[in-house]
């Protein structure tokens, strides 16, 4: 892993990976203690990152776990029978069918 130091014109969007998010967001906080620990006011750009890390933090892990989720629905979908196939159909074309009245 590539050590990152993050910086006021840091964009948390190209950070690689969620494990980089976190070394970032500790970061963050350590700038924010050692700021407060001086008993300074902690720079604006330091609270907005460690928002926008978080935000992004919580968007990938969300993100992979969509995938997961659909990749897991697609394997149970193709271990099923054909009535249970037949069945999530005809559910699926009901609640189609009702909300299109």
């Amino acid at each position: 892993m590539r050590i990152m130091i993050i910086e006021s014109t840091t964009s948390v969007e190209e950070v690689g990976t969620v494990e980089a998010l976190m070394l970032a967001r500790y970061q963050l906080q350590v700038i924010d203690k050692g700021y407060q620990e001086l008993g300074l006011e902690t720079p604006e750009w330091v609270s907005d990152k460690m928002l926008d890390v978080e935000r992004e933090i919580t968007f990938r892990v969300k993100s992979e776990l969509q995938r997961r989720l659909k990749t897991s629905k697609a394997r149970r979908s193709a271990l099923a029978t054909a009535d249970e196939k037949r069945s999530s159909l005809d559910t699926e074309i009901a609640e189609l069918e009702k909300r299109l009245q």
